[in-house]
């Protein structure tokens, strides 16, 4: 009993002693926390040493992008104020290519600043060569332009030797005047005959005026394989071949249109000096056949179909009215104006566009019925000529052969 009491006393004298070193160290009963880590500097990280001579590269502060600087709009008033805008074309005055190329000079004057002046320059000679290099050689400021013919476009293509021609440079801009190749057709002078059964029977070849190879496809075939035609080349242009026909100079003549002899040989039709043996694309209206003197129930056949005719008189195959066909199509890429190579572009985009405007004004159409072009007019963009271009790149070797032979082409003189 007395063991058990004193072990009690001797329990409770620890625990008071306890208490009262507890109470003068501050502490309290909760649990001591844990002291962070000391933290341990790691090494610096090590590099492949630079070869001697080699300095050190320093870091660089990335340089920022600068904003682009916008394109300014093409200003055309600025550009062609108070400046000369030559228009040149190949032919002599009076013809259908100066005829529409005045036109377009003169209408052309309201699109531009009031001191813009238009020069329009007649460079007639080599089948309208001529003119057609001052138009590629100029200045390619935009300041010159002018048509040519479609028997340059030709030769480049299928030769690839027209001087100073590059068709991946200079820029075809359009037409104004898409139109059909001899529209009215072709005809004979009556001191000649009236059909072409009196033609055969002259026993000689007929004359037919030209300014030069490729401007008349159908003429220009009979003659390559052997029919009665005889083409001569170096006229000036419509109005002179017109003037070598009406002085007996020439047999025939493709310039017997609605839209020729009305304005330029009105005696023409009073005399009943011509008569159509066949067209290319369109015959004669029957009010015009009336006047010509045949009568407006005059029936006279498609080149095809009289090249295929029995009466024909020569041998023609199949494969040569083919190559005709490729021919004539190619031929309606007629008056056509160009800008010389290296125009900057926004000179280009602006005539692209302006032309356009030009071609299809009211006021420009009309000039054209009152000039006797009224079945002339038809706009073309450059864009849309470029497939007939393409078209005749893409035909067979031995057709392009055959268009050469019956068109001369690789014939002309430069």
């Amino acid at each position: 009993m007395m063991r058990t009491f004193m072990r009690l006393v001797t329990v409770a004298v620890v625990l008071t002693v306890l208490l009262i070193l507890m109470a003068a160290c501050g502490s309290d009963p909760t649990a001591t926390p844990r002291s962070a880590p000391t933290a341990t500097a790691m090494p610096e990280p090590t590099s492949t040493p630079l070869p001697p001579g080699v300095p050190t590269p320093t870091a660089v502060s990335p340089t920022p992008t600068p904003a682009p600087t916008p394109t300014p709009a093409f200003d055309a008033t600025a550009y062609f104020e108070g400046k000369t805008i030559r228009l040149i074309t190949g032919t002599s005055p009076g013809g259908g290519y100066d005829t529409f190329t005045r036109i377009f000079a003169k209408h052309a004057k309201r699109y531009f600043p009031a001191s813009t002046k238009f020069i329009v320059q007649n460079l007639p000679g080599a089948g309208q060569l001529r003119g057609f290099q001052a138009v590629l050689n100029a200045e390619p400021d935009g300041l010159t332009l002018g048509p040519t013919h479609q028997r340059w476009i030709q030769r480049e293509v299928l030769v690839g030797d027209v001087p100073g021609f590059d068709l991946a440079g200079a820029h075809l801009i359009g037409t104004p005047s898409f139109s059909l190749v001899n529209e009215g057709g072709f005809c004979i002078h009556r001191s000649v005959g009236t059909s072409w059964a009196d033609v055969l029977a002259l026993g000689r070849p007929i004359t037919n005026g030209e300014t030069g190879p490729g401007n008349s496809p159908a003429q220009e075939f009979i003659e390559a394989i052997g029919g009665p035609i005889k083409n001569i080349y170096g006229y000036g242009g419509s109005s002179e071949i017109m003037a070598a026909f009406d002085r007996g100079e020439i047999d025939s003549t493709g310039r017997c249109s609605e839209s020729t002899v009305p304005r330029l040989f009105p005696e023409w039709l009073a005399d009943d000096r011509f008569v159509p043996l066949w067209y290319t694309e369109r015959p004669m209206n029957p009010a015009y056949l009336a006047e010509v003197g045949v009568g407006s129930d005059y029936t006279y056949p498609h080149i095809l179909d009289f090249l295929r005719s029995p009466d024909v008189g020569f041998e023609v195959t199949d494969q040569q009215v083919k190559a005709l066909e490729a021919h004539i199509a190619l031929s309606q890429v007629s008056r056509t104006f160009w800008l010389p190579a290296g125009v900057p572009d926004d000179l280009i985009t602006y005539w692209d566009d302006i032309f356009e405007q030009i071609a299809t004004d009211d006021q420009f159409a009309e000039s054209a019925v009152v000039a006797g072009y009224a079945d002339a007019l038809g706009y073309k963009s450059g864009t849309d000529l470029q497939v007939y271009i393409d078209n005749l790149v893409a035909l067979p070797q031995e057709t392009k052969d055959i268009i050469l032979k019956i068109s001369a082409i690789d014939q002309l003189k430069f």
